[in-house]
């Protein structure tokens, strides 16, 4: 693989991000399930429970949805690594959203592994890295 294609696969990669948060956070014009592999398979932060295959990804985004509101959300610091049909993307991500009277300021990564099927990119694994109050000893 070229550098020009590494590069351009990246930037491909990095919209494909953008786009997808903006389809749950912002309420996009492209449907969430367009940007997920039938099999994908998200894990949680603790590595406890899975949610298997773009149905239930998408109903567990959808979810959240209608239990939060998005007061803002911003995805920054990406980090792409390419090998050929194989992508792995990560980002920091700040959110602020109310629950239940509950205001919540989160912030953390997340972790995303693409691959290329037929010239299209589709997520087939995500986790979040929850970001941790520092101790003070």
């Amino acid at each position: 693989m070229s550098d020009t294609d590494r590069i351009g696969d990246t930037e491909e990669i990095w919209g494909l991000v953008q786009r997808m948060n903006d389809a749950w956070a912002k309420n996009g014009s492209e449907p969430l399930a367009s940007f997920f592999h039938p099999d994908i398979v998200m894990v949680r932060p603790d590595f406890a429970q899975r949610t298997e295959g773009r149905d239930a990804c998408v109903a567990s985004y959808e979810d959240f949805r209608n239990q939060a509101t998005i007061l803002d959300f911003k995805i920054t610091n990406p980090g792409i690594d390419v090998f050929g049909d194989t992508a792995i993307a990560t980002y920091a991500y700040e959110i602020a959203y109310e629950m239940g009277g509950e205001r919540f300021d989160d912030t953390g990564r997340d972790l995303f592994i693409f691959v290329r099927e037929n010239a299209r990119w589709q997520a087939v694994w995500r986790t979040m890295i929850i970001a941790q109050p520092e101790s003070v000893n």
